[in-house]
């Protein structure tokens, strides 16, 4: 399930639709539409990353207003030694709980400070395979619901035998004409992102 032998941050402050997580400023970060997890009571929470937030500290106001030049060293040092994390925010979009996913909102949000996990190939092509979660993401108004569903999509399908991911993409090519029948420069939008 997890990608890694340690977490990439944790919990921060949730909702039943979104979990934000503060981690280090490091290259292990998640990418956009990344699938990342989260564990609240007997449930696992399934997001997809939308949002890295890095913030100012007052050391790196000081240091960027300070003339002089900055070594290599000296600035990882600074990333490392950071006073406030960077904030990675994630859309609920399943859970799974006795060994099955729901693609829906979960029953609770996971609780501060609980460690949050990049997951998996398998994991990723088990939670985003069926179609449920488009709405989820579409209906979010909050971040860039179009950019976001295609970089999970690409994710996804890349996470699948390369013989099945064509399948893949046609059959979420399919709901998402369904969905959005009325709104077709946003299918369209969607599809050139997939596409490129």
């Amino acid at each position: 399930m997890m990608a890694s032998a340690s977490p990439l941050g944790r919990v921060l402050r949730s909702s039943t639709t979104t979990f934000t997580f503060g981690s280090l400023d490091n290259p292990d970060l998640p990418a956009f539409g990344a699938l990342v997890a989260a564990e609240a009571g007997p449930t696992w929470v399934y997001g997809l990353v939308y949002e890295v937030l890095i913030q100012d500290d007052p050391f790196v106001r000081q240091v960027v207003a300070a003339a002089g030049e900055l070594t290599a060293e000296r600035v990882e040092d600074m990333r490392q030694r950071r006073q406030v994390p960077v904030e990675i925010t994630a859309l609920t979009i399943a859970y799974r709980q006795d060994d099955r996913v729901y693609q829906r909102l979960p029953p609770r949000p996971p609780a501060a400070l609980q460690p949050v996990w990049a997951c998996d190939e398998a994991t990723t092509a088990q939670v985003l395979a069926e179609v449920t979660f488009f709405r989820t993401v579409l209906n979010a108004a909050h971040c860039p619901s179009e950019e976001l569903l295609a970089a999970a999509l690409r994710r996804a399908a890349a996470c699948k035998l390369p013989e099945q991911q064509q399948a893949y993409l046609v059959n979420a090519g399919r709901e998402l004409a369904r969905l959005l029948a009325s709104d077709l420069p946003r299918l369209d939008a969607i599809l050139r992102r997939l596409a490129s």
